[in-house]
């Protein structure tokens, strides 16, 4: 049953966020390749994206991110919401990665920031919203017991859902925006 938890680590659900991610970094990857080569201003912003989306893979197969649990417990005293700590530095990366692609985010067509902000919305939800949701059931019920399994069952498949989405606007974005053939195109 591990092998299937939700809120396990190194199991199949893990495995299969990680591959959702890494699958997002390699469309990513392919839409920054397009941009580069049409000298496209955004260009550098689609390689980020690729670049972020695969450190979140590899933090998600390698749990990195659970490693700041206790330095930041220790740091900023946290418990309740903040009782998983790595919320912490990770509501501040999102905070920095939106200023950063505010401008990029804004020059997108109406569709697409919809879908980018719904699909971004609803995986960031999962992970920063759910996760401290889940500390707080944790640091107050502790981890072994029904009530907090069904809520951090719920943060992951949040996730899952946040990272199939994306998949999908980006397959939306390439489906409209590039130019047919232009993938098996020789250069």
């Amino acid at each position: 049953m591990q092998n299937f938890y939700m809120d396990a680590e190194g199991n199949i659900p893990t495995f299969t966020n990680a591959l959702l991610l890494f699958v997002s970094s390699q469309i990513l990857l392919l839409i920054g390749f397009w941009k580069f080569s049409a000298k496209d201003k955004f260009r550098f912003h689609w390689i980020g994206l690729s670049l972020i989306f695969l450190f979140l893979s590899i933090d998600e197969a390698t749990v990195l991110h659970e490693q700041l649990i206790k330095p930041m417990r220790a740091i900023a005293g946290a418990d309740g919401f903040f009782y998983f700590a790595w919320v912490i530095p990770g509501a501040i990366a999102v905070a920095l990665f939106g200023l950063i692609y505010l401008f990029f985010f804004l020059h997108l067509d109406k569709k697409f920031k919809f879908l980018f902000f719904i699909s971004l919305g609803a995986y960031i939800g999962g992970v920063i919203g759910g996760g401290m949701l889940s500390g707080y059931f944790a640091a107050n019920l502790g981890q072994r017991n029904f009530t907090y399994s069904v809520v951090a069952s719920i943060e992951e498949s949040i996730e899952l859902i946040g990272c199939s989405l994306i998949i999908y606007s980006l397959l939306e974005y390439i489906k409209q925006y590039l130019p047919e053939g232009m993938i098996f195109k020789a250069t």
